[in-house]
């Protein structure tokens, strides 16, 4: 596409849009130094441990913070499907079945017990609240980060657009991905992306698609094709009681990592259940699985591990930390 004038281009960017569960500033955890991240809705896999139910499918959803409510009864009269029930006690009951998410009792919630998960952003809004952090962006060796849900399960093309316009910015841009996409789409996006974040949950094909919904294999090979390009990649490990949370597994996943692939970094994330209260909010709560949270001990255990096969990269946590000097290089 060319666009000869400023004026048609910024046309071009307001009628692109990108629907996102979440955008975080300033987070420090999705990627190197301090970053922007976006959530984009939709993912194809189904953890048993997912963290962000909400962005699994790409419709809005309807979340309920009832220790919000204030009882002020504006929602009791405005949902179009009859969905919602009050009373002056416990304030909205939703009827998950019948409820065809207007958003209309969000809209007059004063305190956001009542909320939409999930929107339209605009590329230029995007890209607005991108701009605004580039101070930070610059003296923390930070940038801007697609996560999600699954951002490379979105339309390429039009995800493309935002890359191409954040590079055309000089800011670093790094896509968080699961690998289950087809290899098509993360080509395309490591012609834009300073690094990955790529999960590697487990090495066993079949526990993979016990606990995550699909086998091992696509993820794999995508992890090795990346390997090849001249692209920096930094493996995450969620560390799942039950699931890949014994010595074994984790020294299996260790020595394949080894032999196979050059990362920057390794975390190994433990579990936490900071986020299963969403799956109430979202009248999900048959859904919600909780496992165990590993000790210290065992994330020092698996640690060592990993260093001990010559991952001397390895760390527990998320965080990315940049020396200054090349922050300052930036």
């Amino acid at each position: 596409m060319i666009i000869g004038s400023k004026i048609s281009y910024i046309k071009f960017w307001a009628g692109i849009v990108y629907r996102l569960f979440d955008l975080q500033r300033l987070s420090m955890e999705n990627g190197p130094g301090l970053r922007t991240t976006l959530f984009f809705e939709g993912c194809p896999l189904r953890c048993a441990w997912c963290h962000n139910p909400e962005g699994l499918g790409y419709e809005p959803k309807l979340l309920h913070f009832p220790a919000r409510c204030i009882k002020c009864g504006y929602c009791k009269d405005v949902c179009p499907s009859s969905a919602l029930t009050y009373n002056t006690t416990n304030g909205p009951t939703i009827d998950r079945k019948i409820c065809n998410i207007s958003g209309k009792c969000a809209m007059v919630c004063p305190t956001d017990a009542l909320s939409i998960s999930g929107r339209d952003y605009s590329l230029k809004e995007i890209m607005d609240t991108i701009l605004k952090d580039r101070a930070f962006y610059d003296r923390s060796g930070g940038g801007v980060t697609f996560s999600g849900g699954e951002p490379l399960a979105q339309d390429i093309q039009n995800l493309s657009y935002l890359m191409d316009a954040i590079k055309k910015e000089r800011i670093d841009l790094c896509l968080d991905t699961c690998g289950y996409v087809p290899w098509k789409n993360i080509e395309i996006a490591a012609s834009y992306a300073d690094c990955f974040l790529y999960d590697f949950k487990h090495i066993d094909s079949d526990q993979h698609e016990k606990y995550i919904g699909v086998k091992n294999e696509l993820i794999i090979n995508n992890l090795l094709r990346l390997t090849e390009l001249d692209t920096v990649i930094h493996i995450r490990i969620p560390v799942v009681p039950e699931f890949n949370g014994d010595l074994r597994t984790i020294s299996r996943m260790a020595e394949w990592l080894s032999d196979n692939v050059r990362a920057e970094t390794i975390a190994l994330l433990p579990y936490h259940r900071f986020g299963s209260d969403k799956y109430d909010r979202l009248g999900l709560s048959d859904a919600k699985r909780l496992f165990e949270v590993p000790t210290s001990q065992f994330m020092q255990d698996a640690l060592t591990i990993f260093q001990n096969k010559g991952l001397k990269q390895t760390v527990i946590g998320g965080a990315i930390l940049i020396k200054k000097d090349a922050a300052d290089s930036k």
